[in-house]
């Protein structure tokens, strides 16, 4: 019997073709059916050179057709899945090994907060969103059993809109007995425990309740923790909204920390105030301290005291010289041989005086201190008084004049050595305050490099709190969902939905500016009515299905870049019923959580 060969087959259908993509598996299967075949049929087995050479040639030629027929058909289908959004097998190789938990932009993380507890003790932590976590006394334990001795670090974070879900990278998919959710969530938190970088663990007979403020106030939910090996949500119980909180809560607690903006914020810290004090009290005074001790050492210094220069006659001047009893008046006895001028400023000078014998003479220090004198002259009732100056002629001039010279010498040094002393102070003294005012250069720095960090604080500060959901909700109540775990990990408060049955696109993403084609990494779609994240899986093609009468954003992830279809630009695309959609990128330096969130109208 000769073999048959169809090559007319009928089209084989896309589910056979996936079906049978497993070539190893499908040689085998042929290859068993042949032998089967032969060992039916007894006259094709007289032969053994026939029957052995017929049946590998029959696998051979079926096989070969098969695989090409498959071949064909695969690579037709890569060629319009390359057409629709340019991605190769190497790429899908790639999503295929990425983590079960991947966040999908290091500038959108979801950052945790640092607590630290006493085991020992025990005790409750407050969270800025008003959720809080109550830790029972000794509830840690090591990877051994053996309880936690001193403090343990508690890392915790929280999730509420779509915003943080999408820059968490946690899958919100649920699949429940094969049925596919994706989870609506109330809150969901992300807590951890760990000493000296070693992971600890909460004990079997304890569990830690956290207190989760939620935005939501609807029963419909459920509680759930996420199983990272099984990589699906495990339901634990249903949930229930049971503590209401003020609405307000969170905003006034924002707004009481920021109400005095950055400037009170900053000249509220105590490292501060010290600094701003010794900048403008402290140094300040030790400088002016060092000066004023200086300033009486120098002045303490002795002064020498310049010679008086001996004067000359001057011509046309008229002169005197004292002529009297010394016993009588013995004062005079110093101005023995001293010839005095009378000054050019007496007005009331006559030559007459000169006539007179005066019966009192008194000479006493003049105007100008070891320069000219003052002469009281009396007779009777008539009293003189002239300003006179001490003048030498002749011998007398000459030997004073010798006698200032010295004199003026020694003057003259002891000017250099009050000089010298005076730099020497001086010198001194701007050393301490070149060293004081070195430290007040570094006091300055150290206040504005103080300043600077305090502030970069209060503007980090002021994005967490903006980045916190409960600063954007527009709920009018916030509820409390209580959650009692026995392990870390990621819970959640969800209410499942089911997948979108409208209608199905494959999309084609262009930038708004440039017109340029984008080939997303990841995409997430934003269903606002059911304020659930879907998370576009590559191995499905990147296919969208939305309900045309909801309001939906899309976040493509390409290269590091961030790109937003709007709620207008998606619904505009879909009432054209097209498939190509109109991104706008998050602008750089806008691509933080806060922005995120505006940009996403949530």
């Amino acid at each position: 019997m000769e073999p048959k060969f169809n090559i007319d087959r009928p089209k084989i259908s896309d589910e056979e073709i996936k079906k049978h993509q497993n070539f190893e598996q499908l040689v085998k299967q042929f290859k068993q059916q042949s032998l089967n075949k032969a060992r039916h049929d007894k006259s094709w087995w007289k032969s053994k050179k026939v029957r052995y050479s017929a049946v590998i040639a029959g696998i051979t030629v079926i096989c070969t057709i098969s695989y090409l027929t498959l071949f064909k058909n695969e690579t037709t289908q890569n060629k319009t899945h390359e057409t629709l959004i340019t991605q190769d097998t190497k790429k899908e190789n790639t999503n295929s090994k990425k983590n079960f938990i991947s966040e999908p932009s290091q500038k959108l993380k979801v950052n945790y907060t640092t607590y630290t507890i006493n085991n020992a003790k025990g005790g409750e932590i407050k969270h800025p969103t008003s959720s809080k976590i109550k830790v029972p006394k000794n509830s840690f334990v090591d990877k051994n059993g053996k309880d936690i001795i001193g403090d343990v670090t508690i890392e915790y974070r929280e999730f509420h809109d779509a915003a943080d879900i999408i820059a968490s990278g946690i899958p919100m998919n649920y699949d429940s007995a094969g049925t596919k959710y994706t989870l609506e969530s109330a809150g969901m938190f992300d807590i951890k425990g760990s000493q000296n970088g070693e992971p600890v663990y909460i004990k079997k007979d304890k569990t830690v309740e956290v207190q989760l403020a939620s935005a939501n106030s609807d029963d419909r939910f459920n509680q759930y923790y996420l199983d990272t090996v099984a990589k699906n949500w495990q339901y634990i119980q249903k949930d229930n909204a049971n503590t209401f909180l003020d609405n307000n809560h969170a905003k006034k607690e924002f707004d009481n920390n920021q109400k005095d903006g950055p400037d009170n914020f900053v000249k509220k810290s105590p490292k501060l105030q010290i600094l701003k004090n010794e900048i403008e009290v402290v140094i300040p005074k030790r400088i002016d301290s060092v000066k004023i001790v200086y300033t009486k050492k120098i002045d303490a210094v002795p002064k020498p005291k310049e010679p008086s220069k001996i004067s000359k006659p001057t011509p046309g001047r008229p002169t005197f010289k004292l002529d009297g009893s010394y016993s009588e008046f013995p004062e005079l006895a110093a101005f023995n041989d001293i010839i005095f001028e009378v000054g050019p400023e007496n007005n009331n000078y006559r030559k007459e005086m000169h006539e007179i014998t005066w019966s009192d003479v008194k000479v006493s220090e003049g105007p100008i201190k070891g320069k000219n004198y003052l002469l009281t002259l009396t007779y009777r009732k008539q009293i003189e008084k002239l300003i006179v100056y001490p003048v030498l002629s002749g011998n007398d001039l000459e030997k004073a004049e010798k006698k200032y010279q010295q004199k003026f010498k020694e003057y003259e040094g002891f000017v250099e050595k009050r000089n010298a002393e005076e730099k020497r102070l001086m010198a001194e003294m701007e050393a301490k305050q070149k060293v004081y005012m070195a430290n007040l250069k570094k006091k300055q720095d150290d206040y504005e490099k103080e300043r600077v960090k305090l502030l970069v604080a209060f503007k980090q500060n002021e994005q967490k709190q903006l980045e916190s959901s409960f600063n954007n909700m527009s709920m009018a109540t916030k509820a409390t969902r209580i959650f009692n775990i026995s392990s870390f990990g990621i819970y959640n408060s969800d209410s499942p939905h089911g997948q979108p049955s409208g209608k199905t696109v494959t999309p084609m993403f262009v930038s708004n500016e440039k017109g340029t084609l984008i080939n997303p990494d990841i995409i997430y779609m934003i269903d606002h009515k059911t304020k659930t994240v879907y998370n576009i899986a590559f191995n499905e093609g990147f296919k969208i299905t939305y309900e045309p009468q909801n309001d939906y954003t899309i976040c493509v992830f390409r290269q590091n870049k961030l790109y937003i279809c709007s709620k207008n630009m998606f619904k505009a695309t879909a009432n054209k019923n097209s498939d190509k959609f109109t991104v706008n990128e998050l602008a750089e330096g806008s691509d933080n959580l806060s922005e995120f969130k505006k940009a996403l109208e949530i």
